[in-house]
């Protein structure tokens, strides 16, 4: 493999059983509910396991240098015979904090090489949860304990609900040897800007997971050309509409306006045009200026041709 195959193959998404959960935050609802919201990450045994696989065991190394709130990790990579080396650190942890430190560490390094980045385009999901006191036997076996508080600040026993709760399954783009070109094909259907953005955000995510600079020009290439489409079908539309509100507006002038009766139909027509002239602005989000004072000069055009 040259150097651009090798950093591909380290970017690589992960198999969903090589991946570690753990919750970001969790809490108790008004309505008295537990939630969780949880966060994917790489376990360091899969890191290690994926610079085997493509590096082999010569061809990677690492050291550590402690600091005083932990360790920073050097991780160092042969590419065509040639070390490089990245660093990150990571504090000391809470629950075995050397094991944390130093794991934690290294897991930052390997980002640096693409490892697991993908991850990082992945939001904090709720996940689904179920109180222990309504958990059934396989819920008790397949889900991951966990004790949540009303408040995290004052964590009081009596103010608890234990529960378990499960992972949520990952997107498409997340999954090894995903495909593609679905999220390019939601792009090319995309019926308005709003629903552009959301697929091209979505795609967007995908093309980084594949980790490769093509893909990412294709998506954003592909974005491009629809946005330049949908605009200019907006700007058709918004053409058609102006001429089919002008029309009308020149009907309702000519009903209400011009072939009042006497001035005082005439002046409750001119408000109740005004109010339908100013609700259609509005409603279209159109600036109602010209149109109000082409009501207005039209009423007081008729008013002459009524006095005299």
């Amino acid at each position: 493999m040259d150097a651009k195959q090798i950093f591909q193959r380290l970017a690589d998404p992960f198999e969903p059983e090589h991946l570690e959960w753990r919750v970001q935050a969790s809490g108790i609802s008004f309505q008295g509910n537990p939630w969780v919201r949880a966060i994917a990450y790489v376990d360091n045994r899969a890191i290690q396991a994926r610079l085997d696989e493509v590096l082999g065991p010569m061809n990677w190394r690492n050291e550590y240098e402690k600091t005083e709130s932990g360790y920073l990790c050097g991780l160092s990579i042969r590419v065509d015979n040639e070390w490089i080396t990245k660093y990150d650190g990571a504090e000391f942890t809470s629950i075995e904090k050397l094991k944390g430190a130093l794991s934690g560490s290294m897991k930052r390094a390997a980002v640096q090489f693409g490892i697991g980045r993908y991850l990082y385009a992945l939001e904090a999901d709720y996940v689904t949860v179920i109180a222990k006191n309504d958990a059934g036997q396989d819920a008790r076996e397949d889900g991951f304990y966990a004790r949540v508080y009303k408040d995290n600040r004052n964590k009081r026993k009596q103010d608890s609900i234990e529960c378990y709760w499960f992972p949520p399954a990952l997107p498409t783009w997340a999954l090894p040897r995903a495909d593609l070109n679905p999220y390019l094909e939601a792009i090319k259907e995309s019926n308005s800007l709003s629903e552009l953005k959301k697929v091209y955000e979505t795609a967007r995510r995908a093309a980084e997971a594949f980790n490769k600079i093509e893909l990412r020009n294709k998506v954003n290439a592909l974005t491009k050309a629809k946005k330049a489409e949908l605009e200019k079908q907006a700007e058709q539309q918004a053409i058609e509409k102006s001429k089919e509100f002008h029309s009308w507006l020149i009907q309702r002038i000519s009903d209400l306006i011009i072939n009042a009766e006497n001035e005082s139909i005439l002046n409750l027509n001119h408000k109740k045009l005004l109010q339908e002239v100013k609700g259609h602005c509005r409603a279209n989000k159109i600036d109602a200026t010209n149109f109000v004072s082409q009501v207005n000069e039209a009423h007081q055009q008729a008013l002459i041709n009524l006095r005299n």
